[in-house]
């Protein structure tokens, strides 16, 4: 995003604390920070003198987090409601019947909403039939193998549901395990975009604001956390409209195993 306001001529700079930018027109922040007491002395300052024109939420879904223990201040981002201006909500994975619950997170009313929906076209390809779970990493280091050769310039996402597993996987490819506590995600990230290294194996935190055009597949070695979480990582691939593929790998029993810890922390959320 900084990216493309700098190619725009918009200023935009990052949130920091320490720093409150009130000469950018564009400021980035984290749901960590937006949340936070410092953020919202920033914003009643902005209203204060009349400099505020909207919030803009994107990736709105994430309100809707099914996975209690991570990135808990999701959740919370219906506070940012209290400043009392124009808010605009931005997805493109948010399933029709979750609508109500994420305006009841976000303390809206339908009364009060403009819902702009548009059309777009999904390009999963493949889903992989079950396997049995040592025979999947085995298929996984063949597959990436063969995907590299097939698209000569493409790149290619792993995804597995847990460090470890990613570590493991990432050290057998020779490429970068990519997770929420990994040191250097910047650099892994660049190295990733740039095309220095074209496969990269991840946790769900290789997920949202990832915009790499030619990735042109995505492996799931384990069954996603949700559905909206699979359509968000599964919707890295083909982002520049060329096919691409979207293949998971499914373990006997998991999704019921899946379904059951969905369910757990729905009713921890509820």
């Amino acid at each position: 995003m900084a990216q493309r306001c700098k190619k725009l001529g918009i200023s935009c700079v990052e949130w920091q604390s320490r720093r409150p930018p009130d000469a950018a027109a564009v400021v980035l922040v984290t749901p960590e920070s937006a949340v936070g007491e410092e953020f919202a002395t920033f914003l009643n300052r902005l209203r204060a003198t009349r400099q505020l024109d909207r919030i803009i939420i994107d990736e709105c879904h994430i309100v809707l987090n099914r996975q209690y223990t991570f990135r808990k201040q999701m959740q919370q981002l219906g506070k940012l409601v209290a400043v009392e201006t124009q808010m605009v909500m931005l997805t493109a994975t948010l399933p029709p019947s979750e609508e109500d619950e994420l305006f009841r997170r976000m303390h809206f009313e339908r009364g009060q909403l403009d819902l702009l929906v548009d059309i777009s076209a999904y390009r999963v390809v493949r889903v992989e039939k079950e396997r049995k779970r040592q025979e999947v990493e085995a298929t996984v280091l063949a597959m990436v193998q063969q995907k590299v050769r097939k698209y000569k310039s493409g790149k290619i996402v792993v995804y597995g549901n847990s460090v470890p597993k990613v570590k493991g996987l990432a050290e057998k490819l020779k490429c970068h395990a990519y997770h929420h506590h990994a040191v250097g995600k910047a650099s892994m990230l660049g190295e990733f975009m740039g095309g220095k290294q074209r496969v990269i194996v991840a946790t769900s935190a290789l997920g949202m604001g990832v915009d790499v055009p030619d990735i042109r597949c995505i492996v799931h070695m384990d069954w996603p956390f949700s559905v909206l979480d699979y359509a968000q990582e599964s919707g890295r691939a083909g982002r520049d409209g060329e096919r691409s593929e979207a293949i998971m790998m499914v373990q006997d029993g998991e999704q019921r195993a899946a379904d059951d810890k969905q369910g757990k922390a729905e009713q921890r959320l509820a």
